[in-house]
């Protein structure tokens, strides 16, 4: 058995899911590891390899899995990285399968001058980041029924 223990810290998230469930609690995110170079993002967690993301409510573990979470939101303070506004800006609203509508912003930086709505969306992330003043809010790509810009 490895005796390494993963250094980790939490951070508060609110998902949405397909059933129009809301769930609040802790996700957990290493803060060193083989392949990182600074702390772990919770986008870089939604768009692993992972389908299972656990979330702390109290003193409960819920085990949420990923196909069937529509988003997940966090304040942009935890989540901000300043490569989420390289690129041209573009004001859009999303409507996902359920949860409220997204008014937000997205900025489209892809290679071969990509820079429209559809590029962003046609991206094979399964979380795409959109955002909204204060919060940074993952929307899986195949849970949006409708983007307007």
């Amino acid at each position: 058995m490895d005796d390494q223990r993963l250094i980790v810290e939490t951070c508060q998230v609110d998902l949405v899911m397909v059933n129009g469930l809301r769930i609040s609690g802790e996700t957990f995110l290493q803060l060193q590891g083989i392949y990182l170079t600074g702390p772990q993002r919770v986008g870089e967690l939604l768009n692993g390899d992972e389908t299972i993301l656990p979330v702390r409510s109290g003193s409960q573990v819920q085990l949420i899995n990923l196909e069937q979470t529509v988003s997940v939101s966090l304040s942009a303070e935890q989540e901000f990285d300043p490569l989420l506004t390289l690129g041209e800006e573009h004001r859009v609203w999303v409507e996902p399968v359920a949860g409220d509508a997204i008014e937000a912003r997205i900025f489209v930086n892809l290679p071969g001058d990509k820079s429209r709505v559809k590029d962003f969306l046609n991206q094979k992330l399964r979380f795409l980041p959109f955002l909204d003043n204060d919060r940074v809010i993952y929307v899986a790509r195949k849970k949006i029924l409708r983007v307007t810009d």
